[in-house]
């Protein structure tokens, strides 16, 4: 006696289905997700390079692109034989808009950088958390070579 035979399955089996979704869908699930959040994260790039003035403090830092700094402040005493003295150290910045700050001396300071400010920041002390206030200071103006001047009379 013969066994009988089972006729062939209809339709597409089930691990090719999966396996077709595994391929197509989460990778576009993946994208879309990644388009949604970007539209949530802003990076703001707050250019820090330059010279800044503490607004009550004779204090300067001057930002080079390198991630250098120069610190520089006047003496307690002010006198005509005293002059700036100047420190260097290090800055970065990180990716939740934190400006950080190493002098050589060892002193460490942080600054929350706002873009609704580009201009001014508040630098904190870690040790002592006093914060100081420091503005940008403009470029110079420069003036034409051979500007006309006119004669007085």
């Amino acid at each position: 006696m013969s066994s009988p035979t089972t006729p062939p399955d209809k339709g597409v089996p089930i691990g090719r289905i999966l396996i077709i979704l595994t391929v197509f869908a989460v990778p576009g699930l993946v994208y879309l997700g990644v388009r949604r959040l970007g539209n949530y994260v802003k990076i703001v790039d707050i250019p820090i390079v330059g010279e800044w003035q503490a607004s009550s403090k004779p204090w300067r830092i001057v930002f080079r692109p390198d991630k250098t700094l120069v610190s520089s402040t006047t003496p307690s005493q002010p006198s005509a034989s005293q002059a700036w003295t100047s420190g260097p150290g290090t800055y970065s910045v990180d990716y939740f808009g934190t400006l950080w700050v190493k002098l050589n001396n060892g002193k460490i300071y942080s600054a929350a950088l706002a873009a609704e400010s580009p201009g001014r920041f508040d630098l904190i002390e870690s040790d002592t958390l006093v914060p100081t206030v420091f503005e940008k200071v403009p470029p110079p103006t420069p003036t034409p070579p051979d500007s006309p001047k006119e004669s007085p009379g």
